[in-house]
């Protein structure tokens, strides 16, 4: 059946609408300021957050006896926030297929200052059951609106900003350390200032005042495939996504288990005066920062793997060294330095970026691995709901490991557990490691790659390109492939004109 005309031309109008339209209409990536911008803004946020997490620390435990509460209360009360977010931050995760991850971020905000400014009020409350249920409850509020603004809020950035993810992570956490560091400091000096409950009412509502700043910066990223059948379990299901896990609940219950006994093994080792202390914490915090910024550098890299199992291995002998464990106490005689816990804490103040970027780094390619769509927000939000997850999980159990090995064997005993603990990780995954080496999987975790959105941009759009010229090339083939037909016209009474059609 042959086309006349008519035909042909209206089908390379078609092409010609579809090429055009194609190059018009295409999302175009943020603007260069408006990364800065979105950065900024949100990790904002999420500081404002975990700042306003400790700004009880230095004097609700005299409020809350002052209600009648016991110790292991005020403890319960504290370790509230952390569970809150363990529990929280997998399902927040899960939930972007369901609700946007910029107003799960929005509602995460505005939770975690609406119970800041509630915290402030239960100072009124006279009953000591009410006064403990009250306060136990906005703390749970308050993590939960935390992991809320966590997980979407990296999300958000790894998927819309032009930043690499790891160098995402490498910002978020600094906002967590800083916030925990300036948290009680800044506390102290706002409840001399203005007391107990104008001081979290101004906290909480320079949180929210925020939020429309974020919502008119941040932009609503929308996914092509808005569902997905992948959740926070299956990711479990995964080996190595698991051994990651197991990772960031080792480095976190390391750290809380060192952080809570700390304190009073220098002053009843050393004599620290509080002062001291408090400058060592804040060198601490400086060093930590530093690491997680050079960590960046690292990540994404063929080696990367390796500098996480060598890190584990390094952090061993080190972890030894800080209160000293009995083996090094043992090789200088019983006697304790205070030059040499303090520097043994440097050094692990700075290792400890490597077990927060590098795992995420590698779950990153697993996902990829095992089917997971690399650039997308329900992966991002998968990946940093178990990474914020095995850090509360840790951050939950370190208080209390700690606190039962001080009270039945000594300082001593506690970082030679936590290094016991540490040895387990580091056989578990370099077995993990030898496993991907005898099956040939290894190669396929190592691949190097750019994952920022403007390299995933333009990898997507000239990919888009080449299926569009594609899809010319066979129409004109087709078009070529069409007989020509010759046909007579009449014009006049014994005139004939031959056209080709």
């Amino acid at each position: 059946m042959h086309r006349d005309h008519s035909d042909n031309f209206e089908e390379y109008e078609s092409l010609f609408s579809e090429v055009t339209e194609s190059g018009s209409t295409e999302e175009l990536p943020p603007a260069k300021d408006k990364h800065n911008s979105m950065l900024i803004i949100v990790v904002a946020l999420i500081f404002l957050s975990f700042c306003i997490d400790t700004l009880l620390v230095p004097f609700f435990p005299d409020v809350a006896l002052k209600h009648g509460l016991l110790l292991a209360e005020v403890g319960v009360v504290f370790s509230a926030f952390d569970f809150a977010r363990f529990v929280t931050a997998p399902i927040a995760g899960s939930m972007f297929s369901r609700c946007h991850p910029k107003k799960l971020c929005a509602i995460g905000a505005t939770a975690a200052g609406a119970a800041c400014i509630s915290f402030g009020i239960t100072s009124s409350i006279n009953s000591t059951t009410i006064f403990f249920i009250s306060c136990l409850a906005i703390r749970c509020v308050a993590g939960m609106g935390s992991a809320m603004l966590n997980v979407s809020g990296t999300s958000l950035l790894m998927k819309a900003s032009g930043y690499e993810s790891s160098t995402i992570v490498a910002f978020v956490e600094t906002a967590n350390m800083v916030g925990y560091a300036l948290g009680p400091a800044l506390g102290a000096f706002l409840y001399q200032m203005v007391g107990y409950t104008y001081m979290f009412c101004i906290s909480g509502a320079c949180l929210l005042i925020l939020l429309p700043v974020f919502c008119c910066i941040v932009p609503k990223v929308e996914e092509e495939s808005k569902s997905s059948s992948r959740d926070f379990l299956s990711l479990l299901k995964i080996p190595g996504l698991f051994i990651m896990f197991l990772s960031w609940v080792t480095i976190k219950l390391s750290e809380t288990s060192r952080t809570t006994e700390l304190t009073t093994f220098y002053h009843i080792s050393f004599g620290t005066s509080p002062t001291t202390i408090g400058i060592l914490y804040a060198i601490w915090s400086l060093l930590c920062t530093v690491g997680l910024v050079g960590g960046a550098k690292f990540a994404n890299k063929k080696f990367t793997p390796y500098l996480l199992l060598t890190s584990w291995i390094v952090f061993i002998p080190i972890c030894l060294s800080v209160l000293p464990s009995p083996p090094v106490s043992y090789i200088f005689g019983g006697r304790r330095y205070f030059l040499l816990t303090s520097i043994a804490m440097s050094i692990l103040a700075i290792f400890a970026s490597s077990f927060y970027i590098f795992p995420f780094s590698i779950a990153h390619q697993l996902v990829r691995i095992n089917g997971y769509p690399e650039n997308s927000l329900h992966t991002y939000g998968l990946l940093t709901g178990l990474m914020n997850s095995g850090l509360c999980l840790g951050s939950t159990v370190g208080p209390i490991l700690s606190g039962v090995i001080v009270d039945n064997f000594g300082f001593e005993w506690t970082q030679t557990v936590v290094a016991s603990i540490i040895t387990l990780m580091a056989i578990l995954f370099g077995s993990y490691l030898l496993h991907l080496k005898c099956t040939n999987q290894l190669s396929a975790l190592f691949r190097e790659e750019n994952t920022t959105a403007d390299t995933i941009y333009e990898s997507s759009k000239q990919q888009k390109t080449e299926q569009i010229a594609e899809a010319c090339s066979e129409r004109m083939k087709l078009c070529l492939q069409e007989p020509i037909i010759c046909t007579k016209v009449q014009l006049q009474p014994g005139a004939e004109l031959t056209t080709m059609k």
